[in-house]
């Protein structure tokens, strides 16, 4: 039987989705849930849903603090558990600071992306090690694929196409929830003018869940061939903010990294 508390929580969590502009199968990818469990909890038919499952769902739909309150009094009121939220702007850190504290306290070349893979932050050595110092003077976002499919950053990647193949499915993959939102529509009509992209877009397709990492080749112009290999953090719960630091792949490329002070001790 589904009862007045458990429609309140239904309605508030239907119209929360709705209002955010995702189909309930987006909403289940975003939170790892099934999407028959999301239409169990908007129908009532699930009336019992743990508190980190209500998190996850207030996370995916970016629910402002009084939208989080409605949703968490309403799951208190239909199962008597409370959601601890302690995520309070005034205490801790926004995911976007976490990641640009842990970008600049690593001594390997390392940046920060957000969920659309804009680089937020990087350090001295990844700026070197990619020879940014020109761009990021100018100023603005810079996207991942943007450097990537730059005509004249893509010479100096050995095996261009293969990385910018593999780039571009994991990046299909990772916002796969989120071609709804006009900002992904924005960044992929300029991904479009990029020369190469639309061509390699259109003939790749994600194929699963991106490895964790992978290797590849760059010419440097002072520090010569270095092999790569990439270390993703991810903050655990969240979609909004990651951090890829460049380890060496080789032995010649961990002498290199140990003669410019890039290796932690």
């Amino acid at each position: 039987m589904i009862t007045e508390n458990t429609t309140d929580f239904a309605h508030l969590l239907t119209h929360f989705r709705l209002r955010h502009g995702m189909s309930q199968g987006q909403l289940a990818q975003a939170t790892r849930l099934s999407r028959t469990y999301i239409y169990h909890l908007e129908s009532g038919q699930r009336h019992n849903p743990s508190p980190h499952v209500v998190q996850s769902i207030a996370r995916a739909l970016e629910l402002q603090r009084d939208e989080r309150e409605q949703l968490y009094e309403a799951y208190r009121a239909m199962t008597g558990q409370f959601v601890d939220d302690i995520s309070s702007e005034s205490t801790l850190l926004d995911l976007g600071e976490l990641a640009s504290l842990l970008v600049h306290n690593t001594s390997y070349p390392a940046h920060s992306l957000d969920r659309l893979w804009y680089l937020r932050s990087w350090n001295e050595p990844a700026i070197r090690l990619f020879e940014m110092q020109e761009e990021l003077a100018r100023g603005g976002l810079h996207h991942l694929l943007e450097v990537v499919f730059d005509p004249v950053q893509r010479k100096r990647f050995q095996g261009w196409e293969n990385l910018a193949r593999r780039l571009v499915s994991d990046f299909q993959y990772n916002t796969r929830t989120m071609t709804h939102l006009p900002e992904y529509k924005s960044l992929l009509k300029h991904l479009r003018d990029l020369p190469e992209f639309k061509r390699i877009a259109t003939a790749t397709y994600p194929s699963g869940k991106p490895a964790p990492s992978f290797t590849f080749q760059i010419q440097h112009s002072e520090l010569g061939r270095l092999t790569l290999r990439t270390a993703t953090t991810i903050f655990t719960g969240f979609s909004n903010y990651s951090m890829v630091s460049y380890v060496p792949g080789d032995q010649q490329t961990l002498k290199i990294y140990r003669l410019q002070g890039w290796q932690p001790g």
